[in-house]
């Protein structure tokens, strides 16, 4: 018994140490991100679940408790079985998409070779541009009688295949799908690329020694290199896909008919159309459970299996390395890999390469072909835009357009509408918006990542950080709606700090995580160096670890900009009036226009609003790499 006693106290008094040796300025680091997630997500999210237990009457605005019919009623609804089984199909369709296509831009990328810097930054652009803009390029090359699309094929001699593309139903949602993956595919590739990255070049060298192909090497190795990366990917790109709002409201708002219906419109149509607040919210926290049910089914599919028995779990190696000496044990674990040669090397070299080029030039023009017709268009007189049959040869090239809509006060002749003169303080709502929560997300996710860094064994930290990344598991359109009632209640409505607000919500989280992945990366020998040398924490944050972590700080600065520049969902719910519209809403708001002039005027609105994005996607590339190997980006 006395050696028992003597062999626990050591634990004990380990664990009392652990817990005291968190300072107060930990806690006070994280205090003001999580202070602010529980008041704006967790307490809407509470307030949209009794929502959902309740009746609402918007003229009378009487509340009536009903407990669990609203779920009763629409789980009985054909109407929302049918709205299923088009989100399933269109979350499917998008995340094998985007993983297969996101996997075959990283196995390009990853390569070196003159230009790969170039097309790196080409890649980025359809991630970086906003879905708004994404929906008003593709629905105008789908555009039936005058779209992209059917101006190439009559160039081509081809006219006869042209189809009204969005209008049968079951194609507008495959194509509804297609382009979301258009748009999603490089934040895939991103992560695959940061995986690709930190793969050991031993492994390739030995099999190819072995005689293994390219082929043999990527299911062998690769692949099972990639699979943590994939877990991630998965659960990204499905709540992705089933927040997808954007794009539809903008390609067909649902339609033809109820064809592209998935469960956020069906929400958004319930609370916001219909103004059945009840069953909206009963309908959105249905897809809340199916975010986070999915997410489970991928732990289990492709979560960690059993760790190799050298590796005991009280391991001192941190965790990083640990996943990374399971991973390479794996890979040397793997069975011979059969040794193939059927062509010359000479040939099979000069084909391999051959298939490179070809790969990068097929990469280039489907990223890059898109974007430049919106340019072209933007240049294109609006009779040339409408003009039957279409061809992608225009008349001339004007700057009209953009005349129209950045000088709509100047007396040029040029019709304008009330929608093209919102532009100018558009752009200027979304600057001031997007660098404010920046700012906001930055400063405080940075101390929030520290704490979560160097503490990260603490259960409050733990839980706490547990409770940041459901956070961003959680549909936006399950928290809109109490905020659009809460916020009319405290006349936030209609302002650009309800929009800081909103927006924080799911910014804050994504900064905190990335920064923890950075302060990961530095050692704690370092903090405890400078408060040896009688540095304050404070101090030690802003003159040591600060200008260590830098880039970190830019690149979560970038995501968040880029996030808070092309976010509509909250803009398009929480605002009504040109004082506090962002340039998403007021380009969705082009396409209400019934007269044909305002195409022009629309495509250079469109192709204002992804010049901030494509700037970063050129010019601060590497921070962006940097944020998808920190293991956080943008959904």
């Amino acid at each position: 018994m006395t050696t028992t006693i003597a062999q626990s106290q050591p634990v004990a008094e380990r664990r009392r140490k652990r817990v005291a040796g968190v300072p107060a300025f930990a806690y006070g680091a994280v205090a003001p991100t999580l202070i602010i997630v529980i008041a704006v997500v967790g307490l809407p999210l509470v307030y949209s679940f009794y929502l959902s237990l309740n009746r609402t009457n918007p003229i009378t605005k009487r509340w009536i408790f009903v407990g669990l019919d609203n779920y009763t009623t629409i789980l009985s609804s054909g109407e929302f079985w049918q709205a299923f089984g088009r989100t399933v199909y269109f979350a499917a369709f998008s995340v094998i998409g985007t993983t297969l296509l996101g996997m075959a831009m990283a196995l390009i990328l990853n390569r070196s070779f003159p230009g790969r810097g170039f097309l790196r930054s080409v890649m980025l652009v359809p991630w970086a541009m906003a879905p708004v803009s994404v929906g008003v390029l593709w629905s105008f090359i789908f555009a039936g009688n005058y779209g992209v699309l059917t101006g190439l094929l009559n160039d081509l001699g081809l006219g006869s295949l042209a189809l009204p593309w969005l209008g049968d139903g079951f194609r507008a949602l495959n194509l509804v799908a297609l382009t979301h993956v258009w748009n999603q595919a490089p934040l895939t590739a991103l992560m695959l690329l940061a995986g690709l990255q930190s793969m050991p070049g031993n492994l390739h060298k030995a099999a190819m020694l072995d005689g293994a192909g390219p082929l043999a090497r990527f299911f062998a190795i690769t692949l099972p290199w990639l699979k943590p990366n994939l877990l991630f990917i998965s659960i990204i790109a499905t709540i992705n896909a089933l927040m997808a709002f954007d794009i539809v409201w903008i390609m067909t708002r649902g339609g033809p008919g109820s064809a592209t219906t998935v469960f956020a419109w069906l929400g958004y149509l319930y609370s916001f159309q219909f103004l059945k607040f009840g069953e909206g919210a009963s309908i959105l926290y249905c897809l809340t459970a199916l975010s986070f049910a999915l997410a489970i089914l991928y732990f289990v599919v492709l979560g960690p299996r059993r760790r190799p028995r050298q590796l005991s779990a009280a391991s001192p190696v941190p965790m990083v390395e640990t996943q990374a000496v399971i991973r390479r044990h794996q890979m040397m674990t793997l069975p011979p890999i059969p040794r193939r040669r059927r062509l010359p090397p000479a040939l099979q070299k000069a084909l391999a390469r051959l298939g490179f080029v070809l790969a990068a030039i097929a990469l280039f023009l489907w990223s890059a072909m898109p974007v430049v017709s919106l340019l072209l268009m933007s240049l294109t007189p609006a009779s040339d835009l409408i003009r039957t049959p279409p061809t992608l040869v225009p008349s001339g090239f004007t700057l009209e357009n953009f005349q129209a809509v950045l000088m709509p006060n100047i007396q040029s002749g040029i019709a304008t509408s009330v929608q093209a003169q919102r532009v100018p303080l558009s752009l200027l709502n979304s600057f001031i918006v997007g660098a404010v929560v920046a700012l906001i997300s930055v400063v405080l996710g940075t101390f929030a990542g520290y704490a979560f860094a160097r503490h990260a064994r603490s259960r409050f930290f733990g839980a706490s950080l547990w409770g940041l990344l459901l956070t961003r598991m959680t549909p936006a359109l399950t928290i809109v709606l109490p905020f659009f009632v809460i916020f009319r209640t405290l006349g936030l409505i209609d302002t650009r700090t309800g929009l800081v607000i909103a927006y924080c919500s799911f910014l804050l989280p994504l900064s905190a995580w990335m920064m923890k992945s950075y302060f990961e990366g530095v050692p704690a020998s370092l903090d405890r160096a400078a408060l040896i040398d009688g540095c304050t924490r404070m101090r030690m944050m802003w003159q040591i670890l600060l200008p260590v972590v830098r880039p970190g700080v830019i690149a979560a600065g970038i995501f968040c900009f880029l996030a808070a520049w092309n976010e509509f969902l909250f803009a398009l719910i929480l605002t009504s009036t040109p004082r506090a519209q962002t340039i998403p809403v007021v380009l969705s708001g082009f396409l209400s226009q019934a007269r044909f002039y305002e195409y022009g005027p629309m495509f250079a609105a469109s192709v204002l609003s992804i010049t901030p994005p494509v700037i970063v996607a050129f010019v601060f590339q590497r921070y962006l790499i940097q944020g998808a190997l920190s293991g956080a980006v943008k959904g």
